[in-house]
């Protein structure tokens, strides 16, 4: 399945990436690189406040959504770091949509990341993520609407 949306090259990049990784031990490496690269400069600690966090998670979530040129732009961070890899993975995947485009988005796109080896609680996880940044994307969608 490819995605009508070319905002979306992220996604596919780590979609591909995902796909060309037979071995679940390769994947666990690949995600938790991603989140060493993340690195914690794009997510200061003031920023990790209850507002900012994700309830649901065994892991401590903090994911933050603002407007930039009319298009969402997601950034996260979790104290756990094959968390914090699916974290940055999701919100690089789905910022630069419009609030149309990311209430379109389905289960189908966290599924095609092909995180098969990840633990069933981590994969609703990641079902959970994405409605959590459906959601965000609905609150700041409101938000700049009420302020225009």
């Amino acid at each position: 399945m490819t995605t009508e949306l070319p905002e979306l090259t992220t996604y596919e990049e780590f979609a591909e990436s995902l796909e060309l990784i037979d071995d679940e031990d390769m994947r666990f490496e690949y995600i938790i690189d991603i989140g060493k690269r993340a690195g914690d400069a794009n997510f200061p600690e003031v920023f990790k406040v209850d507002a900012n966090l994700m309830h649901g998670c065994m892991s401590k979530v903090w994911i933050m959504d603002r407007m930039e040129d009319s298009r969402h732009v997601f950034s996260g961070f979790s104290d756990a770091i094959i968390v914090k890899g699916l974290v940055t993975m999701m919100t690089e995947s789905f910022s630069g949509l419009t609030g149309e485009q990311l209430q379109s988005l389905t289960e189908e796109h966290v599924r095609r990341l092909n995180l098969g080896a990840l633990t069933t609680q981590r994969q609703v996880g990641m079902m959970a993520m994405l409605e959590h940044l459906k959601k965000l994307g609905r609150k700041t969608d409101a938000a700049s609407a009420a302020a225009e």
